[in-house]
This record gives C-alpha cells, structure tokens and sequence, in this order.
C-alpha cells in the first residue's frame, strides 16, 4: 500500500485538490460569505508582502534619482571648478599688467621730469655667480645703448652699461664692488664716494667728520665723473659712525633701488636738447644821410 501512494503521489494530490475545489464550491454555495473570508485571509497575508515590495520599489526609485543628481552636482562642480580656474588666470595676468603698467609709468615719469631721452629695457638675465653684481637687459646697440650710461628704475640709480651687443646690455649694479659714485648728503651737502660692497649694501667714503651726516639722510649722485646725473637718487643713509682715529664717518648706506626685483629699467642714452631760440627780425634802423638830405 505504501508502495502504491508513494508511486501514485502526485495523482492522489491532484484528486484531492480537485476534491477540496468541489467542496469549497459546494460550501460557497451554500454560504456566501465564504468567498469574501477567503479573500479577507488572503489579502490579510498577501498585505506585507505587497508592502515589501512597494518600499523595495520606492527605495530603488529614490537611490536612481539621488544617483541622477549626486550626476548632475559632480558635473555643475566640475563646471565652477573650471570657470574659476580660468577667473584666477585671468585675474593673474590683469593684475601682471598693472604691474608692468605702474613700473613703465615711473620711468616715463623719470624720463619727462628729468628731461633725459632713454630705452626702457626689461630685466631678462643676472650674474649667476654671485662674483659680479651684474643684470642683463633686452636692449642694446641697435636702440644707440652705449657702455657707460647710466641705468635708473624710475625713481633711483641702477648702474651703468658695462658691454653692449645688439639685442643685450650688461648693466654693472651700484652694489658690485668696482662701482663707484661721486655723491652729496642732500641735508648737508656733505661729499663723498658711494662704493659697492658686493652685498646688499653700500658704503659712503670719504664724508669728513666736522660734516653731519645722519642716518635717514638722502643721498644723491653728483654729477662729477660725467655718468650719473646730478640729483639722481642712490640710497638712504642706515648708519653712522665715527671712528676716534682717522678723518672720516664711516657710513652705510642702502641702496633706494630692490635689485634683487628689478624688472624693468631705463638706460639713459642722452640729455634732450633745449629747445632752440628763435632769433627776433631785427628792424632797419632809418638812413640819417637821407633824412638829413
């Protein structure tokens, strides 16, 4: 018998579901309410499933969209980010323009109040070696630029033309040991030989100790050695001191010029000329012989 239900099974399970189909038709039949329980019970089962699966449907809608504009976010940034990088490039060479717009104003400045013709030149080399304080310059033989003229930055003294090719100039800074200027304390006019010293800084010689000489003091070129114009700025007296022996202060003085941030000079090539006089018609003065007749 076991061996027939276990072969026969799933015949047997179709005959007693058909079975119970017929019964529970027969029972609806004879009961309506029957059908409404069944589909309470089983909607009463079904309910959290179906829940489930909307929230499981709602959850996959809501990450698609938050996916969608987290999109949207990234690719506006990355636009911003852009546009801003291109701002600050912008921004960079505008104010590089001012720049170079505020140092070629005070050499024209230097060059009209002055009243000296030059070559404005821009910085493009210096000595490596720290054995020469040197500059080189973008501007040379073929713009009249000779060795030994003077080289300001508009408002100071720079050096002087040293060696001239065409299409360069090297300029001899105030600071280099060679270089030498005859000078006056503006407030005492006390004279002296402002001398390099190959650092940072220059010394004042020869300023005789009965002369007053502070620090804060001016100091301005000459005109003696036929360089450097008289009344060019070179520096600012730091310190002084005087020695019990000897006849002279001994002054430091520091350059008005940042060499080390030179960008742009002018190397004076010559004085302008004064304009000429026109000469006034003389009158013919009257023939007293004719009058006289």
């Amino acid at each position: 018998m076991a061996d027939f239900i276990r072969r026969h099974s799933l015949f047997l399970t179709a005959l007693g579901l058909i079975a119970a189909s017929f019964q529970l038709m027969s029972a609806s039949i004879d009961n309506t309410s029957l059908p409404r329980l069944g589909g309470t019970v089983l909607h009463t089962a079904l309910a959290p499933v179906q829940e489930v699966h909307h929230k499981s449907l709602s959850s996959v809608k809501d990450v698609w969209h938050q996916y969608l504009w987290l999109v949207g976010v990234q690719a506006e940034r990355d636009e911003l980010t852009r546009r801003l990088k291109l701002l600050e490039a912008q921004n960079s060479r505008l104010l590089e323009y001012e720049h170079e717009n505020n140092r070629l104003r005070k050499l024209l400045f230097f060059k009209r109040g002055t009243g000296f013709e030059g070559v404005t030149g821009t910085v493009i080399g210096s000595d490596p070696s720290h054995w020469e304080r040197t500059i080189t310059v973008d501007k040379g033989s073929e713009l009249s630029v000779k060795e030994e003229m003077p080289v300001v930055d508009g408002e100071a003294i720079v050096g002087q033309t040293t060696v001239v090719a065409s299409g360069s100039s090297k300029v001899l800074l105030i600071t280099d040991k060679s270089s030498a200027i005859d000078a006056i304390v503006q407030r005492s006019r006390a004279t002296g030989v402002v001398e390099g010293t190959g650092s940072d800084t220059l010394r004042l010689r020869y300023v005789l100790k009965e002369m007053s000489v502070q620090p804060g003091d001016r100091v301005i070129a000459s005109g003696l050695g036929g360089i450097y114009p008289k009344g060019t700025l070179i520096g600012v007296v730091v310190d002084v001191k005087t020695p019990n022996s000897g006849l002279f202060h001994e002054v430091l003085v520091k350059p008005s010029v940042d060499l080390r941030r030179l960008e742009n000079v002018l190397i004076i090539t010559s004085e302008l000329e004064s304009p000429a006089v026109e000469a006034k018609p003389q009158t013919a003065k009257p023939d007293k012989t004719k009058e006289a007749a």
